[in-house]
């Protein structure tokens, strides 16, 4: 076997690896800032590299409050960052500007598809994006 090939094989592996170290971090993300808002088992991940985004479209609905979890691991253990635009690419929120939380309460006042951003502001490594939902009648509530 070339040495060509040894190194495409380990690659391969590297990346099989990574990516399920990747996937590996979801359950304890949603176990520990899930709370009590619903998850319908999408999340969203990438391996980010050199200063790398993952681009996310995703359509929020007025009369809900969603909770936005990034969770990741990175080469020197920052946390990844979120910046969502509205449909025309202004900037909404850049958390990253806000200081670091383990999670992001939004709710909107009219239903719209909003372009979230992941990446890291140093380092590179795995990211992923859960997002929860509940009514935000149930919010105003207290329930």
């Amino acid at each position: 076997m070339s040495l060509r090939w040894v190194g495409i094989i380990l690659l391969a592996f590297y990346g099989l690896y990574a990516q399920s170290g990747c996937r590996q971090i979801i359950p304890s993300c949603r176990a520990s800032y899930m709370g009590d808002f619903s998850w319908d088992g999408r999340y969203w991940k990438a391996e980010l590299y050199g200063g790398e985004v993952a681009e996310i479209y995703y359509t929020f609905f007025r009369g809900l409050r969603y909770r936005l979890i990034p969770c990741g691991r990175s080469s020197n253990q920052s946390v990844p960052h979120l910046r969502i635009y509205n449909s025309n690419r202004t900037l909404v929120l850049d958390t990253r500007e806000h200081g670091e939380r383990k999670y992001w309460d939004l709710e909107l006042s009219s239903t719209q598809l909003l372009i979230i951003q992941l990446y890291y502001s140093e380092g590179e490594g795995c990211a992923s994006l859960l997002i929860g939902h509940k009514s935000a009648e149930i919010v105003r509530a207290g329930k």
